[in-house]
């Protein structure tokens, strides 16, 4: 099987993941350098990611392959904040009632405790009815509801609860009254221990993942015959290939094939993501918030996560670098110029710093961040995916599997991947 033909298209995590153990392979990457949705840039004096990208794996030999290549900053405790109506408080807000005002505190916990007996033994059906179930009306109605219009853009009951995996912790009593009582020491966040790279931001671990990989940059896949089996790309190359491993977008994969049938590519169409604008500033004040990052739930602000770079890294030099990140609909095509004048304004009075305070600032635009996890998604995806296997064609990672996946999981499905590829028999 390893004697077979087999090409990569996109050098993002999944991809070098599978590269690096299918030895022979080729991949062919559109842009200019490797890392995908994992790449980091350099501004006004300051590494920034494409959103909020932190190491808070707990596979050891993850950790010990990106260990390797530069210097990490382990913390054992992440500071997370929530902001509303200009409250701050702990995250989760469900274990930390007590931030709350006293009335909205008691009904909070009211609601809570009601939904404990109200919902017990039913299986929620979507997203919201499992944050019902889990945290009462009270935080649905006043933050997870808020939070979603702003993030996902989507109604919570057309979301799915497949993309929760840990990123949300089911409820447990114990811990939300004792939050309801008095300030409590955080012990069930998802986030708890987390790593980055003292410098050159979050991909500075995983660039040498392509180290040793036959990478081809800047080749841009235009055209896939699923009959020949072969790619072509928009500088004019073509290549044949055995088996075909795809981690670009599915939608995007499924146009480029001429006989692709017309369910297949109905399946495509019920495909969401969302778009992403990260504004990125560099601020002459230090030590703007105690957070690592928090979120914002406040419906007339258009961010939804702020995050510092600085305080992730460990480095301090008289300076806070922010990112704040907005988030719309795919097709949606707002004022990138608008976007950051509000960004600023907003964060200005949420940081208490000035307009003369701030030394450089930029706002990036990503087409696809983060995968819409709504009720079609999943029958949609096995419908486009079955049909491309029986065509030789395998998808994996963020786009590719067209699934809400963290750094360390889409390096080990590609390397899945190779495993299962390689237990077949020609």
């Amino acid at each position: 099987m390893l004697n077979r033909n087999v090409i990569v298209l996109g050098a993002g995590l999944s991809g070098l993941g599978f590269a690096r153990h299918w030895p022979g392979c080729r991949v062919f990457e559109a842009d200019g350098e490797p890392g995908g949705h994992a790449r980091s840039h350099e501004f006004g004096g300051a590494w920034f990611d494409r959103g909020a990208h932190i190491c808070h794996s707990q596979d050891e030999a993850w950790l010990k392959l990106v260990g390797a290549a530069t210097p990490l900053r382990e913390m054992a405790k992440s500071t997370v904040l929530n902001h509303k109506a200009g409250r701050w408080f702990a995250y989760p807000v469900q274990n930390h009632l007590f931030d709350l005002t006293p009335a909205d505190r008691a009904v909070a916990l009211r609601d809570f405790q009601a939904a404990q007996e109200k919902y017990r033994g039913r299986e929620p059906q979507n997203y919201e009815e499992w944050c019902r179930f889990q945290y009462g009306d009270f935080l649905v109605e006043n933050f997870y509801r808020l939070y979603t219009a702003k993030y996902w853009h989507v109604p919570m009951a057309e979301l799915a609860t497949d993309w929760l995996g840990g990123r949300l912790l089911p409820s447990q009593v114990a811990n939300i009254v004792a939050g309801a009582k008095g300030p409590v020491e955080e012990k069930q966040a998802v986030f708890r221990t987390f790593r980055y790279p003292r410098r050159g931001g979050f991909f500075a671990m995983l660039a040498p993942l392509a180290d040793g990989v036959d990478l081809h940059l800047n080749q841009r896949a235009a055209r896939v015959d699923a009959v020949r089996r072969r790619v072509g790309f928009a500088s004019g190359l073509e290549t044949d290939y055995d088996v075909l491993v795809s981690t670009i977008p599915l939608p995007d994969l499924v146009g480029m094939i001429p006989d692709a049938p017309a369910d297949v590519r109905a399946a495509a169409t019920k495909l969401r993501a969302l778009r992403q604008y990260c504004a990125n500033l560099v601020v002459d004040r230090e030590r703007l918030s105690p957070a690592n990052w928090f979120y914002v739930y406040d419906p007339e602000i258009d961010v939804s996560r702020v995050s510092f770079p600085f305080s992730l890294s460990g480095e301090s030099n008289g300076q806070t670098a922010i990112q704040a990140e907005i988030f719309r609909p795919q097709s949606a095509s707002p004022d990138e110029s608008a976007l950051l004048e509000k960004a600023l304004a907003d964060l200005g009075r949420l940081l208490k710093y000035s307009g003369t305070d701030v030394r450089a600032a930029e706002i990036r635009s990503y087409s696809r961040s983060y995968v819409v996890s709504d009720l079609a998604r999943a029958a949609a995806v096995r419908h486009v995916r079955a049909w491309l296997r029986g065509r030789g064609i395998e998808t994996i990672g963020l786009f590719g599997a067209w699934e809400y996946v963290w750094s360390d999981r889409a390096f080990a499905g590609g390397r899945a991947l190779a495993q299962a590829l390689r237990e077949k028999r020609p």
